[in-house]
């Protein structure tokens, strides 16, 4: 795909002609490989990513090595944070990482704040991003401070189950009790309740959502 037509059927929000005009003229698509950190804490922001193939996952990571597990970016989702940061030049605070091969579409940074002042739709493009994203870091901080670990496990394997298109999931159980915050030990024994009410399947390495 052309990158207008990229922006016409995942970001139609900026279907702008004078936009697509710098769009095409600046941007660029690039390739990313499973596992491949797109953006990392205390970082500066170079480019701005409009992912439309792949997934990617945004989480943060304290001193330790545990991970805190923000949310999904999926095609035609604007990464919020990182126009934060690129509007503001500041580090990045979190880490994005691909959980799959991943294309995007890459904007420089240098132009976000002149799209800004020119062009009505990226205005409006930012601002719900900002909007949406706020609304779901409330709700993962709601999450984490009211809600039971099992609560939180269940909201982490629909999420799951949504970012991958099916219901199998892979991962051990360590790698998400890192994205939870909790030790090991307490997601094996709330999967194996799971199993046991038959909402989920066990298998090594490799999560069966049933219900």
């Amino acid at each position: 795909m052309t990158k207008r037509e990229i922006i016409s059927k995942y970001y139609p929000q900026l279907a702008e002609e004078k936009l697509l005009d710098e769009i095409d003229e600046v941007g660029f698509l690039k390739t990313l490989n499973a596992g491949e950190a797109l953006i990392d804490m205390g970082q500066y922001i170079k480019t701005i990513p409009l992912v439309y193939e792949g997934k990617i996952k945004i989480f943060r990571e304290d001193e330790e090595g545990n991970e805190l597990f923000l949310y999904y970016l999926y095609p035609g989702e604007p990464c919020a944070l990182s126009l934060v940061c690129s509007t503001s030049d500041k580090m990045s605070q979190v880490r994005a990482m691909t959980t799959e091969e991943t294309k995007l579409l890459a904007l420089p940074v240098q132009y976000m704040n002149e799209f800004m002042a020119k062009y009505p739709s990226w205005y409006r493009f930012v601002v719900g991003t900002y909007s949406a994203r706020m609304e779901e870091m409330l709700n993962t901080i709601d999450s984490i401070a009211f809600h039971k670990m099992d609560e939180r496990l269940l909201e982490y394997l629909d999420k799951a189950v949504q970012a991958n298109g099916n219901r199998l999931i892979k991962g051990t159980h360590q790698e998400i009790a890192y994205e939870l915050n909790t030790s090991r030990e307490v997601i094996s024994r709330l999967l194996k309740q799971l199993e046991k009410k038959g909402l989920i399947k066990l298998s090594r390495n490799l999560i069966e959502v049933i219900h």
